[in-house]
C-alpha cells in the first residue's frame, strides 16, 4: 500500500498534465531535443490504370504516330490499337442492340485484315530469313532467293489491293474504327509499296546513303522495303548492306508480328463483348 501523501501527490500530477496541450508534453518528455514530428497525409493512390484512363492513353498515342508509316511507327499504333479494344471490352458499357450487332460485323472485318496482315508480314519474313541464309551461304541460291523475293512482293501487291477495297467503304463514324482503318492501310501501303529504280540507276553510294538514312522515319527518302528493293536490284558487291538491311528488317517484321498477335487477341475479346451484350439483350 503507498501511502496517503504519496497517491495525493500522484493525483495532483496527474490532474494537472491534462491543463497541457499534446506539444507542451513532448516538449516536457524530450526537454532537450525538441523533435518536429513531420505530417504525413494520407491519400488514396490515382486510378491510371482504369479502362478508361488506358483508353484515352493508347488514342493519344495513336493519334501522335497517325502521321508516320514505317515500321517502328507502325509497331507502335498497332500496340496501341490493340490496347484500345482490349479496354472498350473492360469499360462494360451497355450498348444497344442494333449498335453492339453492327460492332461485331465491323469487328468481323477488322479481325479478316489483322489475321491477313499476319500472314503477309509471317511469310516476308521467311523470306527475308531465307535471304539472310543465302547470303551467308555465299553461293547461287542467293539469285534464287532474289527472285523468289521479288515475286512474293508481287503477290503482296494483288493481296493488300484486294484488303485495300474492303477498307475503301467507310464501316462507321466511330473514331476507333477510323483509325484502325487508318492503320490498316497504312500497314499494307509499307508491305506493298516497292521500288520502280531499274538497277543500273542504283549505285553502292546512294545504296550507302539509304542505309544510313534508314533510321529516320518519315524523313527517309523510301520505306524500308523499297530500300531492300533498291539495294538487292543494285549492282556491285553490296552484300555488307544487304546483310544491314535484312538484319534490320527481320527484327522490324518480328515486332510488327508480335503486335498483330497482340491487336488480334484483343479484338477476339471485343467480339466476345459484344456476344455477351446481344446474349444478354435476348
Amino acid at each position: 500500500m503507498f501511502p496517503a501523501h504519496a497517491l495525493a501527490s500522484s493525483y495532483i500530477y496527474q490532474t494537472s498534465l491534462l491543463s497541457f496541450s499534446s506539444a507542451e508534453l513532448r516538449n516536457m518528455a524530450f526537454p532537450e531535443t525538441k523533435l518536429q514530428m513531420p505530417v504525413r497525409s494520407i491519400s488514396l493512390p490515382s486510378r491510371i490504370h482504369h479502362p478508361s484512363a488506358k483508353f484515352q492513353a493508347a488514342l493519344s498515342q495513336i493519334h501522335l504516330f497517325q502521321n508516320s508509316s514505317d515500321s517502328q511507327s507502325l509497331h507502335a499504333s498497332l500496340l496501341n490499337l490493340s490496347e484500345l479494344y482490349h479496354s472498350l471490352h473492360q469499360l462494360n458499357h451497355s450498348l444497344p442492340t442494333a449498335q453492339a450487332e453492327h460492332s461485331l460485323d465491323v469487328s468481323a472485318t477488322l479481325l479478316d485484315s489483322c489475321d491477313a496482315a499476319r500472314n503477309l508480314v509471317l511469310t516476308l519474313r521467311e523470306h527475308l530469313l531465307n535471304l539472310q541464309s543465302a547470303l551467308r551461304r555465299k553461293d547461287k541460291s542467293m539469285e534464287v532467293q532474289i527472285k523468289e523475293y521479288f515475286s512474293f512482293r508481287k503477290k503482296i501487291k494483288k493481296e493488300t489491293n484486294k484488303l485495300l477495297l474492303g477498307l475503301k467503304k467507310k464501316l462507321d463514324d466511330s473514331e476507333t474504327t477510323e483509325l484502325s482503318v487508318s492503320i490498316f492501310r497504312s500497314l499494307f501501303m509499307f508491305l506493298s509499296t516497292t521500288s520502280t529504280m531499274k538497277t543500273k540507276t542504283c549505285s553502292l553510294k546512294f545504296v550507302s546513303r539509304l542505309i544510313s538514312g534508314g533510321h529516320r522515319s518519315s524523313s527517309s527518302i523510301m520505306s524500308e522495303l523499297q530500300n531492300l528493293d533498291a539495294v538487292l536490284r543494285s549492282d556491285g558487291d553490296n552484300s555488307k548492306e544487304i546483310k544491314k538491311m535484312l538484319e534490320r528488317l527481320e527484327e522490324r517484321t518480328e515486332e510488327l508480328e508480335t503486335a498483330l498477335d497482340s491487336l488480334f487477341k484483343s479484338l477476339v475479346q471485343y467480339r466476345v463483348y459484344l456476344l455477351n451484350i446481344l446474349t444478354t439483350h435476348s
